[in-house]
């Protein structure tokens, strides 16, 4: 059905960390009109020309970055020192990318079958979606993985947790769900790049690549939380439509991690404090789909 709750990643994420921010981002579709989040960082620039590559484009990336920094930065006057910097770094971190895999071989043994694969399953009730980075084929034994990208300030911390990460398990969920019958999957490979110019005083290694297998037991399991959550998400969207305070539904969750990682947390505490909130919504926030770059450009897999 049409109003059929549609579950990702990051809004699971948004809702297990500050429902309140949940109900800005995904229920009343607001977001801050001058955030640079909303402009390329040098994890987008990087992702872009990795996602080229892996298409198996043929271009000079380096112009390619350079053309996105020029065409992003007159669209974006006020921003293009930032926009420039994010792209010479992006610059340097794709040229010493395709050195470091020529070295080290590290692709030999993948074949790449799809990049930035939208997904979607059926869950429960709800729909599962995701965005597939790269999908690849091991040649010794024709298991299917995921090259997950990220740009990182060490090569360490990701590892630490990523099988716990949430991200991790529902794209490892999404592609076991889709994997055609009979092909095995060998689980996620985390394909790191430090965010770093290389320059004589940085230390390497700078790139780096953490395997993440999950048992049969995990992805089960995983099934059922984000059924759970999606039962909670649906209630409080239910009790939102009927009337209910969002004081009442969707309380927020402060902390110092909140402060820059939530949509609510530039409001601080005029939710609660009498202010004219509505206002400053109406001011400063403008309305957007944060369901868009998960939309489906033809059937979804229905495994």
């Amino acid at each position: 059905m049409s109003d059929q709750l549609i579950l990702t990643s990051s809004e699971m994420r948004a809702w297990q960390t500050c429902q309140r921010g949940w109900w800005l981002t995904y229920y009343r579709k607001l977001r801050r009109k001058y955030d640079m989040p909303k402009l390329p960082t040098i994890g987008t620039l990087f992702h872009s020309g990795l996602e080229k590559y892996y298409n198996g484009e043929e271009l000079d990336f380096l112009a390619f970055v350079a053309a996105e920094v020029l065409r992003l930065s007159e669209m974006n006057p006020d921003y293009a020192p930032e926009i420039d910097e994010a792209g010479a770094m992006a610059a340097t971190m794709l040229e010493g990318y395709f050195s470091w895999l020529e070295e080290t071989g590290e692709d030999a043994n993948l074949e790449v079958i799809g990049t930035e694969e939208m997904v979607e399953v059926p869950l429960g009730e709800y729909k599962l979606r995701g965005k597939i980075d790269a999908r690849v084929r091991r040649r010794t034994d024709g298991a299917l993985l995921q090259l997950e990208h990220k740009t990182v300030g060490n090569l360490t911390d990701h590892p630490k947790w990523a099988q716990q990460n949430p991200q991790f398990l529902t794209y490892d969920l999404l592609a076991y769900l889709t994997k055609p019958d009979g092909v095995p999957t060998d689980g996620i490979l985390l394909n790191m790049a430090r965010r770093v110019k290389r320059t004589a005083r940085a230390k390497p290694p700078f790139y780096g690549r953490h395997e993440v297998r999950h048992t049969i037991e995990e992805l089960r399991n995983h099934w059922t939380h984000c059924v759970a959550i999606g039962d909670q998400i649906s209630r409080a969207r239910t009790q939102l439509d009927s009337g209910f305070s969002s004081h009442l539904v969707v309380p927020p969750a402060p902390s110092r991690n909140h402060m820059w990682s939530c949509a609510c947390a530039p409001l601080g505490s005029m939710f609660d404090d009498g202010s004219d909130v509505e206002d400053y919504l109406a001011e400063f926030y403008e309305e957007h789909d944060p369901l868009k770059r998960y939309e489906l450009e033809e059937e979804p897999h229905e495994s």
